[in-house]
């Protein structure tokens, strides 16, 4: 009879632990990749402070990381102090389980380099595999954190590292780890899984025809493309800001005042391709702007609003002699912000690549610095490409759509979304057709979600935003916030469960919304508690009925099952 009665409780509880695997989040956007979840029975409206803290865990060090669930436990990174840390917590009461260093933490003049890592772990089996700020991919043992292999995509591929560093969630994919180192010869890597052996390198021009990225940067300054500011000053184009031409920097700067207004507006030093859309005009840029990207322009803009005024540009020369490190009577591209800046022939952005069949082949599709494009899982090779959806600044962070044939991405600065149909031919070349294009979905960093023929995400760059909803088949804006008599929810980041979307404004306030076709529908709304001063950049993710919220140092557990 105890024999039966052991049996019994055995079998109920692999059940009940094969039920809640079935409900993991296990990497980058859920089980597939496409931030939805397959989870039931959930909260349909919250309380009207939210729901209920199952508890938080504080000391995870800085850092955007996105959590991933699975087996039990939770992984995220983060820096702490000088390293870059992978951590295990455990599921049920957020404890810390173990904690491994896997680098030296990168630390450079951006902002967000020095609060943390935002990629998110992979787990698949035994084994995960995460990414730091330098490029370090590491596998690792989920059991205690021992390292399996690691690899590192500039040592050993040649990578360039894109602005803000690398940033990807590294794709598993049966026996290969999908990366973008974003070199010169090596655009995407695909990695043995179990070893860290090299299986095939693949190279996708910065444009269509290209067969190599350094044609045309080969005698182009250092400078970016967007930077009028330092490429004026910079008269002999030497990567030097000399001292002769420190002293006429508030002459050289007024060349840039195209309406001789005396002052210098952000529209003045931001090309067309980078400019802000609609609501965003005008608006302080805030952390990662256009005006507030370098050093330099953080120095000249004391009131932080995005434009030089006359007073701002007379005193240039001393706000300038601020950042001269060694008081050397110049600046180097070390000082102003560029060296760290990163190479700007890069193929590599912050998207996250996602897997998926068309026409009978396995194929990656990432959003890189200048296009979207599919590449054989065989090989490498490019399949396709399509360019219109990246934005000027190389600045495409979220994760592309695949439906039906059909390819979405979209982007902010200036860019917005686009739809591709895939086609065949005899042959067997794969071509990108674009079937629409809007303006009304430029979403930042936040994602999109699919759901009902529609897509909902956050349109809008840096500063403001709001919540929008397109026709997917054919773009047709269904609904905005921003036409609302009162906007609720500025841009934020998406994930979906149990026919709810789960939305994360970056100015932090957490959203149940109801996914309408018609309208805006808001089921609940809360806000976390010690909300740090930094944007709220993580995405939210569910699991087994709780909801894991990630503000830096903190992350926070809410019940959302439904009693």
């Amino acid at each position: 009879m105890s024999q039966t009665i052991s049996l019994v409780l055995t079998v109920a509880a692999l059940t009940q632990h094969a039920l809640c695997a079935q409900f993991d989040w296990p990497q980058w956007q859920g089980p597939d990749r496409t931030a939805h979840s397959k989870e039931t029975g959930l909260l349909k409206e919250w309380p009207k402070d939210g729901p209920p803290l199952a508890w938080k865990s504080k000391g995870l060090g800085g850092g955007d990381s996105m959590p991933s669930v699975a087996g039990g436990r939770i992984y995220g990174m983060s820096h702490r102090g000088s390293d870059e840390f992978v951590w295990a917590l455990s599921e049920k009461d957020g404890k810390e389980i173990w904690a491994v260093r896997i680098a030296p933490a990168l630390t450079t003049s951006w902002p967000q380099s020095k609060e943390g890592p935002s990629a998110t772990p992979t787990v698949d089996g035994d084994r995960i595999y995460v990414m730091g700020l330098a490029g370090n991919v590491a596998c690792l043992l989920a059991a205690d954190g021992k390292m399996v292999w690691q690899r590192n995509l500039m040592a050993d591929f040649g990578g360039k590292p894109p602005m803000w560093s690398y940033r990807e969630s590294p794709l598993v994919d049966g026996d290969k780890v999908i990366c973008t180192p974003g070199g010169d010869e090596t655009t995407m890597v695909a990695l043995n899984k179990l070893t860290g052996e090299t299986i095939w390198k693949g190279f996708v021009p910065d444009q269509a025809g290209a067969t190599q990225n350094r044609s045309q940067s080969a005698n182009r300054p250092n400078v970016i493309e967007t930077d009028l500011l330092l490429s004026t000053l910079d008269k002999d184009h030497n990567k030097i800001i000399s001292a002769d031409e420190l002293t006429a920097a508030p002459t050289v700067l007024l060349t840039l005042d195209k309406n001789q207004d005396g002052k210098i507006a952000e529209d003045e030093v931001t090309p067309p391709s980078a400019a802000p859309s609609g609501q965003d005009q005008g608006r302080r840029r805030g952390r990662g702007g256009v005006m507030r990207m370098m050093k330099s322009h953080s120095a000249m803009d004391a009131n932080e609003d995005g434009a030089l005024d006359t007073t701002e540009i007379k005193n240039a020369v001393a706000s300038l002699q601020r950042i001269d490190a060694n008081r050397d009577g110049k600046l180097t591209e070390d000082e102003v912000g560029l060296k760290h800046f990163g190479p700007q022939d890069t193929g590599a952005a912050y998207s996250s690549a996602i897997a998926m069949d068309f026409g009978g082949q396995r194929q990656y599709v990432q959003f890189l610095a200048k296009t979207v494009a599919g590449v054989s899982a065989a090989d490498g090779k490019l399949l396709w490409r399509y360019d219109k959806p990246a934005n000027g600044m190389r600045l495409n962070i979220s994760t592309p759509i695949y439906h039906d044939g059909h390819v979405f991405a979209a982007s902010a600065y200036g860019a917005g979304g686009g739809l591709a149909r895939l086609n065949k031919n005899a042959n067997g070349e794969v071509t990108a057709e674009e079937v629409w294009f809007s303006k009304s979905m430029e979403n930042h960093h936040g994602g999109v979600i699919l759901h009902d023929g529609a897509l909902f995400g956050a349109n809008g760059g840096n500063g403001g935003g709001y919540m929008a909803c397109l026709d997917f088949k054919t773009g047709e804006v269904l609904w905005n916030e921003r036409d609302s008599d009162k906007r609720r929810v500025t841009k934020g980041s998406v994930a979906f469960a149990d026919g709810r979307i789960y939305y994360r404004t970056e100015e932090g306030p957490i959203v149940l919304i109801e996914p309408s076709r018609k309208e805006y529908v808001e089921r609940g709304q809360f806000n976390q508690p010690d909300r740090t001063d930094k944007p709220a950049w993580a995405h939210p993710v569910t699991a087994n009925g709780k909801l894991y919220i990630r503000d830096q140092d903190t992350l926070f557990c809410y019940d959302v099952k439904a009693k």
